[in-house]
């Protein structure tokens, strides 16, 4: 039964588990969120595992309540980022190296890249956990459309965050709106319409709220391009499968070649043809990751492209972003 559950997960509904088999809680947990072990601290007797989860586009979110105290752990999570809440009570954790106490004023935050470690749910006190899981593809894209620049690795977030200043405060109520939401299969929030920006202002929330090592540049006044530039990567961005060359360009814009390389390389730190370059990495990019792998291949996506060396285009790929072209396209997309 509980499998039907989670293929409705699946197919961005709600669904609510209750289990008082650890095999199966355990089975239910890792096949919404992550593989993990479950290890019964306190009265076995007593366990049981309750959790209602929907999907909402890239996101994940969840409200989680044991029983009985638990110790979960996880290998690196690889494709998506975690954000835990007790909603009362307190949740001993870790992510990687890091450790910290997550209470209702204190949100984990969990990177993709290390291991991660709860401690909880002891009596007197249950503490039902909002758990949001945040592909890790579309939070690395929002980061980069926010900063226009590519991120490769993934981002470094702080374990702690405070959820007691104005900005965490926000995120927060607008969590706990969309957990209201979470009992009702017709939820507003759901629908594909209102999904999507709804998961975009999750993520862009946390990118700012949360600590990370690119949230100072997120508050940096971004300089405003020189309009011959705007005009430039405007054209690139409209045109970025057709063949473009520097002269082309700036016969576009109306400059000279050389007042187009000036101003990328005083305004951009790069030149025409290489922020092309990404433009088209880009591209290829989103394309890999949205596509079926028995029906494209990645030749066929990077020639799309005007990437014409298959093994050059890979490691300038994997120089970008961090994972090779055919193993962004095995990843499954959030649909």
């Amino acid at each position: 039964m509980y499998e039907e559950n989670v293929e409705a997960i699946e197919r961005r509904g709600t669904s609510t588990f209750q289990s008082e088999d650890v095999d199966e809680a355990r089975s239910i947990g890792s096949k919404i969120y992550y593989p993990h072990e479950v290890r019964v601290l306190g009265d076995e007797r007593k366990f049981q595992m309750r959790m209602t989860a929907a999907t909402i586009g890239p996101v994940v979110l969840g409200r989680l309540d044991y029983s009985t105290e638990v110790e979960i752990y996880t290998n690196e999570l690889k494709d998506a980022y975690q954000v835990n809440i007790p909603m009362r009570g307190e949740l001993m954790t870790g992510s990687g190296r890091a450790r910290t106490t997550a209470t209702p004023h204190r949100a984990a935050v969990y990177r993709c890249d290390q291991r991660t470690v709860l401690r909880g749910w002891a009596s007197p006190y249950p503490t039902p956990v909002l758990a949001l899981k945040i592909d890790r593809h579309a939070l690395e894209e929002q980061l980069a459309d926010r900063l226009g620049i590519a991120v490769a690795d993934p981002i470094i977030f702080d374990v702690d965050f405070d959820l007691d200043t104005v900005v965490g405060r926000q995120w927060l109520s607008l969590v706990e709106g969309l957990s209201h939401q979470l009992d009702s299969p017709e939820a507003l929030a759901l629908h594909p319409i209102v999904a999507a920006p709804m998961a975009e202002c999750l993520m862009s929330g946390l990118l700012v709220a949360a600590e990370h090592d690119y949230r100072s540049r997120l508050y940096a006044p971004a300089p405003a391009l020189p309009g011959l530039v705007r005009m430039a990567v405007d054209y690139m961005e409209a045109h970025a499968q057709e063949p473009i060359t520097v002269t082309r360009l700036a016969r576009q814009v109306g400059a000279s070649v050389r007042a187009l390389q000036v101003g990328f390389q005083t305004s951009l730190g790069t030149t025409p043809m290489r922020h092309l370059k990404l433009i088209r990495l880009q591209r290829a990019r989103k394309e890999l990751l949205t596509s079926d792998p028995s029906v494209t291949g990645v030749t066929e996506v990077a020639q799309r492209w005007g990437f014409l060396h298959p093994g050059r285009f890979a490691g300038e790929y994997k120089a970008a972003f961090g994972s090779s072209p055919s193993e962004d396209l095995r990843t499954v997309p959030f649909r």
